[in-house]
């Protein structure tokens, strides 16, 4: 048995309430896309931002103002005292197989997130031409 430890941020490890805390916890999070062409899901602390545009470009400038506006994951962070960690975040540019549209980094202040071709979410595996498959 160990020592009783303070706890500064988030819960217990194994609190039957985990679950339905988490789902108040981060609700906010799906409140930061505001319009049909951007969405949100969140299921405990793994977040998913999703933004529809006519280039890569111009989604990586709407996900950069939703991670960076006022009120937006970046906020949110600090105000739930929940340190984002740059080095799990994942960047697929969604297309067609036969799209040559170039694949750039997006910019995020002092963080470059690289496209990948592929990413697992929530035990999904998403790829870039959604197959399914990596």
């Amino acid at each position: 048995m160990s020592e009783c430890l303070q706890i500064d941020n988030g819960i217990r490890q194994g609190d039957p309430l985990s679950m339905t805390l988490y789902q108040f916890y981060n609700t906010d999070l799906l409140d930061i896309p505001r319009n049909a062409d951007k969405d949100a899901i969140v299921y405990i602390d793994d977040a998913l931002m999703l933004v529809v545009a006519d280039t890569f470009n111009e989604a990586h400038q709407v996900l950069a103002d939703m991670m960076y506006r006022k009120g937006g994951v970046s906020d949110w962070s600090t105000l739930h005292n929940l340190p984002l960690e740059p080095t799990k975040l994942a960047l697929i540019d969604f297309a067609h197989p036969n799209s040559k549209k170039p694949r750039m980094p997006l910019q995020l202040q002092n963080i470059e997130v690289k496209p990948t071709d592929h990413t697992r979410y929530l035990g999904v595996i998403f790829d870039q031409h959604l197959n399914w498959k990596a």
